[in-house]
C-alpha cells in the first residue's frame, strides 16, 4: 500500500502540471481596439462581438471599444454598409480594424425620401406616371398629365386659364382653414403649394415634355422625411437629365384646334318665355311684363355659341443633352399658345 501512494502522488502531481498550461491559454484578457471606416474616420456604433459567442459591445463615439475575450479567440466586427470581419485576437491586447464598404448592401439601400427605390422593395402605396403616358395625351399643364392615371388621386381643374392650379387630393380633405394641396418635391427639392388660390401654380413652368417619372407617394412611411407638410401626400417629379456622350437635340410639339366636344340643348327666347308665364301662373316667379306676348319672340341669342368657338393651338418643346464622364449638361425650352 505505501509503495502505491507512492506511485499514485507523482502521477498526480504529473497530470496538474499537464492541465497548467491549458488553464493559463484559457485565460480571458482585455482586448482594446478602433473601428475605422474605408477613409479612415472612427465607426461609431460598430458591432464587436467574439465569435461563436453572445459576448460583444459596439464602438464608442471615438470608434473605439474594449471586450474581455480568451487570448486565443476570434472576434467579429461588423456595420451597415460594410463587409463583416473576423480579426484574431493571438494574444493581443490592441487591435485596429478598418472596415472595407460592401457594394452589394449599399445597392439594397433605399432613399424613400428623395424617391431612390427599388420597385420590389416598396410596401407603402405608390403610383407612378412616367413619360411614356404623358406622350400618349397632350396636356399642357403637369396635373393635367396626372389626371386619370393616378389611382386614388382626383384632380379637378380650377378654371380654365392657361396655367392655372388644379385641386389635387390624394387623401381627400383633411383640413377646413388650410391647404388640402399636396407638396411637390421636384428633382429633390420641396415645392410647397400653401394654398389653393387658382393663381398660385407651382407646376405652371415646368414643361411635360421634360418629365422623366412622377411619383405619388400616399402612405405615412413613404412621406415622414417631410414632416406635417405631408399629411396631403407628395407628388415627385423627377425631370430629364444629360447623359453622356454625343450631344443630341430632339423636338416634338403638335398644331391643332379645340372645339367644344357637345353643346347643351336649351330654350330659345320664345320657349323660355313660355315656361316663365306657366312657373308665373303657378305663383312660382313674380310676373314680368317682357313676356306678355311669346309669340312675338325671336330665339334670341345662343350664348353656348357666342362663348365657345373653334380655338388655334400649337405647342412646341426643343431640348439639347449631351456632356462626358465628369459633366452632363441638358438644356430645354418650350412655348405654348
Amino acid at each position: 500500500m505505501k509503495c502505491t501512494n507512492q506511485f499514485i502522488k507523482p502521477i498526480g502531481l504529473f497530470i496538474l502540471w499537464c492541465f497548467c498550461p491549458l488553464w493559463v491559454i484559457a485565460q480571458n484578457i482585455t482586448v482594446k481596439g478602433l473601428v475605422k471606416d474605408n477613409m479612415g474616420e472612427p465607426v461609431i456604433g460598430a458591432s464587436v462581438l467574439q465569435k461563436g459567442t453572445n459576448n460583444g459591445t459596439i464602438t464608442d463615439m471615438d470608434g473605439q471599444f474594449s471586450l474581455s475575450v480568451p487570448a486565443n479567440s476570434t472576434i467579429t466586427v461588423s456595420y451597415i454598409g460594410y463587409k463583416t470581419q473576423d480579426v484574431p485576437v493571438a494574444g493581443k491586447k490592441q487591435i485596429t480594424v478598418q472596415l472595407k464598404e460592401d457594394t452589394e448592401v449599399l445597392s439594397e439601400v433605399v432613399v424613400v425620401g428623395y424617391g431612390q427605390m427599388k420597385r420590389s422593395d416598396l410596401t407603402g402605396s405608390v403610383v407612378s406616371v412616367t413619360d411614356a403616358a404623358i406622350k400618349k395625351s397632350v396636356p399642357t399643364s403637369v396635373d393635367q398629365a396626372l389626371q386619370g392615371r393616378a389611382a386614388g388621386v382626383q384632380i379637378q381643374a380650377n378654371s380654365g386659364t392657361p396655367g392655372a392650379s388644379s385641386a389635387i387630393r390624394i387623401r381627400g380633405i383633411n383640413s377646413l382653414n388650410a391647404t388640402n394641396q399636396p407638396i411637390f418635391v421636384i428633382d429633390g427639392v420641396v415645392v410647397d403649394s400653401s394654398t389653393d388660390d387658382v393663381n398660385n401654380n407651382p407646376l405652371a413652368n415646368i414643361s411635360p415634355s421634360d418629365i422623366e417619372s412622377m411619383d405619388v407617394l400616399k402612405d405615412a412611411s413613404a412621406t415622414a422625411i417631410y414632416g406635417a407638410r405631408a399629411s396631403n401626400g407628395v407628388i415627385m417629379i423627377t425631370t430629364k437629365k444629360g447623359k453622356a456622350g454625343t450631344a443630341s437635340v430632339s423636338y416634338d410639339g403638335y398644331v391643332g384646334w379645340q372645339n367644344m366636344p357637345k353643346h347643351l340643348e336649351m330654350m330659345n327666347l320664345q320657349e323660355y318665355a313660355m315656361h316663365y308665364n306657366e312657373r308665373t301662373e303657378a305663383q312660382i316667379v313674380n310676373h314680368s311684363n317682357a313676356f306678355v306676348r311669346p309669340d312675338l319672340l325671336g330665339e334670341g341669342t345662343d350664348w353656348q355659341k357666342e362663348l365657345f368657338s373653334n380655338a388655334f393651338m400649337m405647342n412646341h418643346n426643343i431640348s439639347v443633352n449631351g456632356g462626358n464622364q465628369t459633366v452632363t449638361y441638358a438644356f430645354s425650352g418650350a412655348f405654348l399658345d
